[in-house]
């Protein structure tokens, strides 16, 4: 038997070796399926069923495949090569398959610019046996790979000009092919939805549009004259506008992690409201459906369309202007709009500052402070790890009384997040749910209902603690996207799947206006009501929605600020990243004492993410409770200066305390 698989082996490597066109063709089909089928979640026939109603693009997907496979036809390391793009591909397939599971979102090139934040937050999706599983997998696979490299035969007689030859021959076919495929109109380069995208288009086409598809295209009558004219139009527009006195307002909004009205999930019944307050408010206060530009996951986008105004869809697929292009670019936002009234802008999270780099980008959009976990003494989760959002009233208190003036929050939830369990994992729900036969997804549904039962709760707490302040004061609140509960549009007794609800509640006399809007003109709704109409994009929004050219000439505004001329600033960007303050109460260090092992100190506001440095050396940090830490005498001499710091877990420090200086406790 032995003999019989070393023959077969043997006969497989040669043939490799001999045809390895053929062998490139059989690998590109047998690999597209298996991409197919797991992007489809299923091993059902689903992925024929792609095959055949879409042969087109199946085939186009093996063609992309093989063009990959080229590298074999002009490298002595052939069977190594093979090695190398079957396994880029499997994995691509393999981490598709995961997120898909987890996030009911597809994998794209994006992604892999994001491992650096998700990273710190990989024990909420996988348990530390899994984790721990994966990184073993990992390093088995390097070792394969390396011995693979030292052992496996390499080709001493490659015709390397005859190998280029057909790489160029595969390449202008594959290019003439991609260029009708655009002309036919069976394939497209502007994805609105990656997750039907990569059911229609297939995971190999899909992966390979985000990675070169980013950004915004430049129009094709991109000029300084054509910028002039749309701002021309706008502001004639706002000139015409009744002129009412500015209303300045606190104005707060408060994005729901994963949060719509799941009464309006057909078939599916509870035993009580789990939406009370938000009903409530929508009842008496401006509210209606939020068009949102994703669906499962992508909380970042959602943030950027409300904070920015600018439209998704005028971006590359599956873009993350957050890890692309405000990396190193400011741009106008509502905080900025704002200040000028005299705001200070306040950012709020309860997880990680670094997760989508928010602890870089919201300096980029203008905020003066972010209060996240790491700043947060949080003592309530959920069963899956998430912080419990009753949290943020106070936060959110604590940013209104850091100023004396008005202030702009924005606040970012964290409760309702996935991954929602398969299993019963909450003692006596408060909301239990009828209607659902499968199992698991009944499991799902409880565990996601009781936490927007407790999110509603904190909805209600927010609002009175509102009121009970008396300030003026604008509260919109909303969820960023449906929950990964396999919901479609025909699920719903609403709108469909990229619609969350919305209400905003002030205590100044807004007249209530109900309607559907879109998340990028949320925030110019807002500002409207208290006669605001300066801002780029704010006012482009008030002045010329629904009209001729709408989102053409927005998509050259977006295009202009972030990746053109910046003719709309007389090409000299007036925005400059804020020195952004981590956390809204300092931290304190007042005095230490001593014991025979251990030295105390004793302060205000720390929080278990808090690391005592002696000068540069991070010292092993016992948290007792916000006014005391822990440390061994070993690690303080008499004489050293230390300082206490809260390093997020992508070990980034956000802030520090004063300098104290430690005096060992002299000997009676």
């Amino acid at each position: 038997m032995k003999t019989f698989f070393k023959n077969i082996g043997n006969t497989i490597v040669k043939k490799l070796r001999k045809h390895p066109l053929i062998c490139n063709f059989v690998l590109s089909v047998v690999l597209a399926f298996i991409l197919e089928v797991l992007g489809r979640q299923t091993f059902d026939l689903s992925a024929v069923g792609f095959v055949d109603q879409r042969s087109k693009m199946f085939l186009y997907s093996i063609f992309i495949i093989f063009v990959t496979y080229s590298v074999t036809l002009i490298t002595k390391r052939r069977l190594f090569s093979y090695i190398i793009v079957t396994l880029l591909w499997s994995i691509v397939g393999i981490v598709n398959f995961m997120m898909l599971s987890s996030r009911n979102t597809p994998f794209t090139y994006v992604d892999i610019t994001l491992m650096k934040s998700v990273l710190p937050v990989m024990n909420n999706y996988f348990s530390p046996l899994e984790i721990g599983a994966m990184g073993a997998l990992l390093l088995i696979a390097l070792v394969l790979l390396v011995v693979a490299y030292m052992y496996l035969p390499i080709e001493e007689h490659l015709n390397r000009k005859s190998g280029f030859i057909k790489v160029i021959v595969i390449i202008a076919v594959f290019s003439g092919v991609t260029s009708y495929g655009f002309k036919s109109g069976m394939l497209v380069d502007q994805i609105h939805n990656i997750r039907i995208a990569f059911s229609d288009y297939g995971t190999p086409y899909c992966f390979s549009i985000t990675a070169l598809k980013n950004g915004i295209d430049k129009p094709s009558d991109y000029s300084e004259k054509k910028i002039k004219k749309i701002e021309k139009r706008t502001q004639k527009k706002v000139a015409k506008m009744k002129k009412e006195k500015v209303k300045k307002p606190n104005i707060i909004f408060v994005q729901l992690e994963s949060h719509f009205d799941i009464t309006q999930v057909k078939g599916v019944k509870f035993n009580k409201d789990p939406l009370p307050n938000f009903h409530k408010y929508m009842k008496g206060y401006s509210s209606g459906q939020l068009s949102m530009p994703s669906y499962g996951a992508g909380t970042a986008n959602s943030e950027f369309e409300l904070i920015t105004g600018m439209n998704l869809d005028h971006f590359g697929a599956a873009e993350y202007p957050y890890k692309t292009v405000l990396q190193n670019t400011t741009t106008e936002s509502m905080a900025t709009v704002l200040k000028n009234y005299g705001y200070k802008a306040h950012a709020i999270h309860d997880n990680s500052a670094a997760f989508y780099d928010r602890d870089l980008v919201f300096s980029q959009l203008g905020f003066d402070t972010f209060t996240t976990k790491e700043s947060m003494n949080i003592k309530k989760w959920t069963e899956n790890g998430w912080a419990k959002d009753q949290i943020l009233t106070g936060c959110i208190m604590d940013s209104l009384n850091s100023t004396k003036g008005q202030d702009y929050v924005y606040c970012i939830s964290v409760q309702g997040h996935g991954d929602y369990p398969t299993t019963q994992i909450i003692e006596n729900p408060e909301i239990t749910v009828e209607g659902i036969e499968d199992e698991a997804l009944k499991n799902k549904y409880t565990y996601y209902v009781n936490q927007v039962y407790q999110m509603d709760q904190f909805v209600g707490e927010l609002v009175k603690a509102l009121q009970q302040r008396g300030e003026p004061t604008i509260l919109c609140m909303y969820g960023d996207h449906l929950p990964s509960l396999e919901i479609e549009d025909e699920n719903l007794t609403y709108g469909n799947k990229y619609q969350t609800s919305y209400f905003m509640w002030d205590n100044i006399g807004l007249k209530k206006k109900d309607g559907t809007i879109e998340a990028y003109d949320l925030g110019s709704e807002v500002l409207n009501k208290c006669n605001i109409h300066t801002g780029l994009m704010n006012s482009f929004h008030q002045t010329r929605k629904g009209t001729k050219n709408y989102q053409k000439d927005m998509k050259e505004l977006q295009y202009d600020m972030l990746y053109g001329k910046q003719y709309v600033w007389n090409q000299e960007n007036p925005f400059k990243a804020t020195d952004l303050q981590f956390g809204i109460r300092p931290l304190t260090v007042t005095k230490v004492y001593e014991t025979k092992d251990s030295i105390f100190i004793v302060g205000n506001n720390f929080t278990n993410f808090c690391q005592v440095f002696n000068g540069d050396v991070k010292i092993n940090t016992t948290y007792h409770n916000e006014h005391l830490l822990e440390v061994s005498k070993k690690d303080l001499k008499d004489g050293d200066t230390f300082k206490v710091s809260i390093v997020s877990k992508a070990l980034r420090v956000l802030s520090s305390s004063n300098e104290y200086v430690y005096q060992e406790k002299s000997e009676k």
